[in-house]
């Protein structure tokens, strides 16, 4: 009955890590986008974008530690 419960635990954190992961790509992809047709492009927007890509490779990487499989969402960068 314990591990019943630990196992549950775990799919809904690693459900909660892919649906944040998925976001975040979204977030990268729509960057992506419009990099190239912004034309004043200030230091905010540079922090912005590395802390993204931060956060982005930080939870890729706790995904993988997981062993966390997706079917749905597919990972690049």
């Amino acid at each position: 009955m314990i591990f019943g419960k630990k196992t549950q635990v775990k799919e809904i954190g690693d459900q909660h890590l892919m649906v944040t992961i998925s976001k975040l790509q979204r977030q990268l992809l729509n960057e992506q986008e419009l990099d190239p047709t912004t034309v004043d492009y200030s230091e905010d927007n540079i922090m912005t974008s590395k802390i993204l890509k931060a956060k982005y490779s930080f939870l890729y990487s706790v995904a993988r530690q997981r062993h966390t499989k997706s079917e749905t969402v597919k990972f690049f960068v």
